[in-house]
């Protein structure tokens, strides 16, 4: 009896799906699309307190020129920059000389992660800027931090090296 009870349970289940996918085809509900993580969940790391080589797509007077300028960049599969707040890095705003609230910025821990990711965004025919010197992280948004390799080779860099510390 239980058996027949999962079963038909299970053929319920397998109904209602189907019905939301067709549904979802014809336009009338959402579909969520499911993202498989390939490993364990991180808190993204902003680096609050290291000193940081930013690389810059450009300053912008507000977030939402900023979001509209970033929107029209191509990195192919890759996250290129991200919106943030001037004031998120001290010394950010005297090396970039330029005005403005918001800016497109990868930050990174090493110098050949900086080099490599400017390198990428003039492939894509995108502008990236090294600044001089590094700058330090005040804590706040999400910058790229994690996405570069561990100069040990072990994988991604998920935490600070001797370089980017005061």
């Amino acid at each position: 009896m239980k058996r027949r009870q999962a079963i038909v349970a299970g053929l319920v289940v397998g109904v209602l799906a189907s019905a939301g996918v067709m549904a979802a085809a014809a336009g009338k509900a959402p579909v969520r699309e499911r993202v498989r993580s390939v490993g364990p969940a991180l808190a993204p790391d902003n680096g609050a307190g290291e000193l940081l080589i930013a690389v810059v797509g450009g300053v912008f007077p507000s977030r939402q020129e900023a979001e509209a300028a970033n929107e029209t960049l191509v990195f192919g599969d890759l996250q290129g920059y991200y919106v943030v707040p001037v004031a998120q890095f001290q010394g950010f705003r005297q090396q970039v000389g330029e005005p403005g609230d918001f800016a497109l910025v990868s930050a990174f821990r090493t110098e050949e992660g900086a080099m490599a990711f400017a390198d990428l965004a003039a492939t894509f025919g995108n502008a990236a800027t090294i600044l001089p010197e590094r700058v330090r992280s005040l804590g706040g948004l999400y910058a790229g931090l994690g996405q570069e390799a561990d100069p040990d080779g072990t994988g991604p860099l998920l935490g600070p090296v001797a370089e980017s510390l005061p």
